[in-house]
């Protein structure tokens, strides 16, 4: 079975669970699928198993604390030891597509505001000029910078697992996580305005930015699909 339709049969299962055990699950869930490094395919596959295990057990009156015990962090971390690490060709598949896609998003919104704001307020040029090495090298730093962020959110998601008053702290976790996003939009922000400008300088129509990003997503959607 494919790890989407998987995933798909795991959402209509959960839903005949009963409120405690369906907290219970969803919490095991989420920590385990935040391990990144580990086979989705697997992963997924004992998700499922979890899954229909707690639901027989379900149907003989049981709760998920008696199947799993009072310990699931521990639990869980039993079962990610067992899981295989992703195959490199997945990583770096899975590197690609969140690359292409972050520099499409980018493209294409850079190109969409700065014609809107040239086209409605005569603000700026048609043309956008830049140069192709400081280009580059701003592309590479805010790539890392991205996987930084995305590795951090990672981790801080899979910290707020199986956390007891977790309900109470939702507002400062909230802060928490807008405090990091925006610290990083203001990292790619200050990369662009560090840089100092080196090689060839291009000139190209603003809304072509759009055109390029719109073709970085259908490249990316290639990557994720037959790659």
């Amino acid at each position: 079975m494919k790890v989407k339709d998987m995933i798909q049969l795991n959402n209509v299962k959960r839903e005949q669970l009963n409120e405690p055990n369906l907290a219970y699950y969803e919490e095991m869930m989420l920590y385990i699928r935040l391990s990144s490094s580990k086979s989705e395919q697997h992963t997924e596959e004992i998700l499922l198993e979890l899954l229909e295990h707690l639901l027989e057990a379900q149907k003989e009156g049981k709760i998920a604390e008696e199947v799993f015990g009072k310990n699931p962090k521990a639990y869980c971390q039993e079962l990610i030891a067992e899981i295989p690490s992703e195959t490199r060709k997945e990583q770096i598949k899975f590197a690609g597509y969140i690359s292409l896609l972050f520099l499409a998003i980018v493209s294409f919104l850079n190109g969409i505001v700065g014609f809107g704001f040239h086209y409605f307020f005569q603000f700026g040029t048609g043309l956008s000029t830049f140069h192709l090495g400081s280009g580059i090298a701003i592309v590479l730093i805010d790539l890392n910078i991205l996987y930084l962020f995305i590795l951090g959110a990672l981790k801080w998601l899979k910290s707020t697992a199986f956390k007891p008053d977790k309900q109470k702290n939702k507002w400062i976790e909230f802060i928490q996580m807008w405090l990091v996003c925006t610290l990083s939009i203001g990292l790619f922000m200050l990369v662009i305005y560090l840089m100092p400008e080196f090689g060839r300088s291009v000139s190209i129509p603003t809304i072509a930015f759009a055109g390029i990003g719109v073709i970085l997503y259908l490249l990316s959607l290639l990557i994720k699909k037959y790659l």
